[in-house]
């Protein structure tokens, strides 16, 4: 008789988990609180628009990829239309100083080096790490034949470990020092995440599958169902069923119990850990993961349906304000403008889809959403301000914006649960860079996690990845070889 395994979530690590367990022969279902699967990899409609909430590329979107099997084995990328960047974006500053970030390691170094020849030196190393990065990649199965790539890659790794900001004190030039940590800054995000994106779109290995998010993650459901898996929406977790060490199931706030050979949480971290297991299954790492390190900041995502033709404007802009955005507590100097134009399925012809991501204090926003008409009242300022300050370049914008989204981080906790509102998980900074998350829990048997709680630097990958490799285990513990297959 199979083993039955209950998942928690059914986002992209979720889905991957059932995909992997159904090809291995287990039972699977999973339990969703919403209406829909995809978790954070989602879109949305507002009439005539599709607003995206995830993806901006993918890693591995070429079959030159180590990953590019693993989208295959998911049913991700089957069928898909891939735009590979040229850049990754531009940014202008208040003088109106441009720089582009090319994909192209050559196109990159010309860009540089007409703002800033005297840096000629520090550039042209950046360029031979970004060409290293090309060169070695991440490899994600470690054997003889990767060692030495896997050990020149995390080489690199820690060399670029400090953030954007400290990276840019390397030139010399005011203005490119500026331009060039518009274009990257992602706080304390190691600078080496930003490096190899750019090495991974110069291989036309992170492009962007057309559609978005829900033909994405909608392929994968498929994928899973087709399977023989099932996916029970409208489900909250209430805790996880322990028995002798061992879990057993899932209790739901319905009162109902579900039994189960094996649980695994694809669902907050937070949460799972210390809510539905009480906290009793920690240790001193977990305890200090929760406690020291830093999840991605919660944020506020703003998207506009235009009435107006942006096909020539860049696909991602950063520019600086004249005065700061402030936002309940929070300032910003500077916007980044997503442009959807390149995807026709987000837009009517004629038409143009932005979207925006703001710094959110995640405090503020939930006392404000103690008071609806507080709450609503603030979300609808912060959209008529983020207008205003796009019409610091885009003058005719305020007339032409006919639909406007704007989520908060309780629009996240709504829908995900994330902790404190957070996006993606930990934050991939040099405090993790060499951390080993685990996905079981020291005392507690039969019992797994996967997604970005235990994969720093969250996004897509990670969700794939830990939901395979949990599989992976539980078929080790049974003497099972673990199989795979693509359809």
């Amino acid at each position: 008789m199979s083993k039955s395994i209950i998942i928690i979530g059914s986002g992209i690590a979720g889905l991957s988990t059932g995909i992997y367990a159904r090809m291995n022969g287990f039972d699977a279902d999973i339990y969703e609180m919403n209406s829909i699967a995809g978790g954070l990899c989602t879109a949305w409609k507002r009439k005539e628009f599709t607003f995206d909430g995830c993806l901006h590329w993918l890693t591995g979107s070429a079959p030159s990829s180590e990953y590019y099997r693993y989208w295959e084995e998911i049913g991700a990328i089957q069928g898909k239309t891939i735009y590979d960047y040229e850049y990754y974006s531009q940014s202008r500053d208040e003088q109106g100083n441009c720089f582009t970030a090319w994909a192209d390691p050559d196109k990159l170094r010309e860009e540089m080096m007409r703002i800033a020849p005297e840096d000629k030196m520090f550039i042209d190393k950046l360029i031979r790490d970004i060409r290293k990065f090309m060169k070695y990649g991440l490899p994600v199965n470690i054997n003889l034949s990767t060692i030495y790539p896997t050990i020149c890659a995390i080489l690199l790794l820690y060399k670029y470990r400090n953030p954007v900001e400290d990276l840019c004190e390397g030139f010399s030039n005011p203005v490119l020092k500026n331009l060039f940590r518009m274009a990257f800054d992602w706080g304390t995000m190691c600078s080496s995440f930003m490096l190899w994106t750019l090495a991974l779109m110069a291989r036309k290995e992170a492009g962007y599958p057309m559609g978005g998010s829900m033909p994405f993650i909608n392929s994968v459901e498929d994928r899973y169902r087709k399977l023989g898996g099932n996916i029970h929406f409208h489900k909250k977790i209430e805790k996880i069923l322990v028995e002798n060490d061992s879990t057993v199931g899932i209790k739901l706030t319905d009162g109902s119990e579900i039994r189960s050979d094996i649980v695994i949480s694809a669902a907050d971290g937070h949460t799972t850990i210390f809510d539905w297991l009480g906290g009793k299954y920690t240790g001193p790492k977990i305890r200090k993961m929760y406690e020291t390190y830093e999840p991605f900041a919660p944020l506020l995502f703003i998207s506009l349906g235009i009435n107006g033709d942006y096909s020539r404007e860049p696909h991602g802009l950063t520019f600086a304000l004249k005065e700061p955005l402030k936002v309940g507590p929070d300032e910003t100097k500077f916007l980044f403008i997503k442009n959807y134009s390149y995807d026709p399925s987000m837009a009517p012809k004629g038409k143009t889809v932005f979207t925006l991501m703001l710094p959110a204090n995640y405090e503020y926003w939930q006392e404000l959403k103690k008071d609806r008409e507080k709450y609503l009242a603030e979300k609808k300022k912060t959209g008529d301000a983020v207008i205003r300050a796009i019409a610091e370049i885009y003058p005719e914008i305020p007339e032409q914006v006919e639909e406007i989204d704007v989520a908060t981080p309780m629009t996240f906790v709504r829908y995900t649960g994330n902790w404190k509102g957070s996006y993606q998980g930990w934050v991939f900074n040099k405090k993790v860079l060499t951390m080993m998350s685990p996905q079981t829990l020291p005392g507690l048997n039969n019992f797994y996690m996967a997604g970005h709680w235990v994969a720093p630097g969250g996004g897509l990958p990670s969700g794939v990845i830990t939901g395979r490799n949990a599989i992976k285990m539980i078929c080790k513990k049974a003497k099972k070889k673990f199989t795979t297959f693509i359809t």
